[in-house]
């Protein structure tokens, strides 16, 4: 009997891992602190631990559904498992679309298109330079990916990639381009993974809670938003409203007309809608 479960147990692990459509494919622990090279986030500011960035790919010919997967860093020496970061409801990749997780800081670029969320904690994702493994789970705790920075040279000063990207072993960025130190969203040459930017993903299934939608700049939201924070970035991860504990009506002043996302924070979590001035 035991041989058997240890069989199927070993069975299962292997096609788990062989079949993971979400992997990690860029990782960036140790920014450098040499002027604004560590800016990895572009936000015009140089931080240890905002600008760490793990970059996932969607690997399947399908839409992947990544809502509330969570990633963990597991100490190699402790044991200790510890969750870092819980990505956003609703949130489905296209075929080869591309997600960056940064460690806080506002995200401000295109990132070839890629879905990026931005860690509301003040520790971040908290990546060592060593000693530590990073663990993707999906929504129900299955182990999907994992990477041992220990494994890995221990202050690279710019991320690890793999090369050729999706496929290959790790190695330095700047071992494939050389003066380029990170490409979060894009490949390594900066090319986009999928042109297709996915925003119908990451819309929140509840267009009533934001009223009306499109608008001319002015909205109110319901009773399940209000007293919350709000906060509304652009397509290209500027913040142009940050509002804690909002009220019922809200303005987004000169804005240009477009496309934003409006983030509704609770508890360190977020909700993420889509809004068309």
């Amino acid at each position: 009997m035991f041989r058997k479960l240890l069989l199927l147990t070993v069975c299962y692990l292997c096609f788990t891992s062989a079949n993971a459509q979400l992997i990690i494919n860029e990782v960036l622990y140790d920014p450098s602190n040499t002027g604004l090279e560590g800016d990895a986030n572009g936000d015009g500011f140089y931080d240890q631990v905002q600008d760490e960035f793990i970059e996932f790919v969607n690997t399947s010919s399908a839409d992947l559904d990544v809502s509330r997967y969570r990633i963990y860093d597991h100490d190699t020496i402790t044991g200790l498992k510890t969750l870092r970061h819980t990505m956003g409801y609703d949130l489905i990749l296209p075929p080869g679309g591309a997600l960056v997780v940064f460690g806080g800081g506002t995200a401000i670029g295109s990132f070839g298109g890629a879905h990026v969320e931005v860690d509301l904690g003040t520790l971040g994702l908290s990546l060592g330079n060593s000693g530590e493994k990073i663990f993707l789970a999906d929504s129900s705790g299955n182990w999907v990916d994992s990477i041992n920075s220990n494994a890995l040279s221990n202050n690279p000063n710019e991320s690890y990639t793999r090369n050729p990207d999706i496929t290959g072993a790790f190695v330095q960025h700047g071992s494939v381009t050389p003066g380029k130190l990170f490409s979060p969203g894009t490949y390594v040459n900066g090319s986009p993974f999928n042109t297709q930017t996915g925003i119908s993903g990451n819309i929140r299934d509840k267009s009533s809670l934001i009223f009306p939608n499109p608008g001319n700049g002015e909205f109110q939201i319901s009773a399940e938003i209000e007293g919350k924070t709000i906060r509304i970035s652009n397509l290209f991860g500027q913040e142009i409203l940050n509002i804690e504990h909002a009220g019922n009506n809200i303005s987004m002043g000169n804005a240009p007309e477009g496309l934003y996302f409006i983030y509704v924070v609770e508890s360190k979590k977020s909700q993420v809608f889509v809004l068309k001035h």
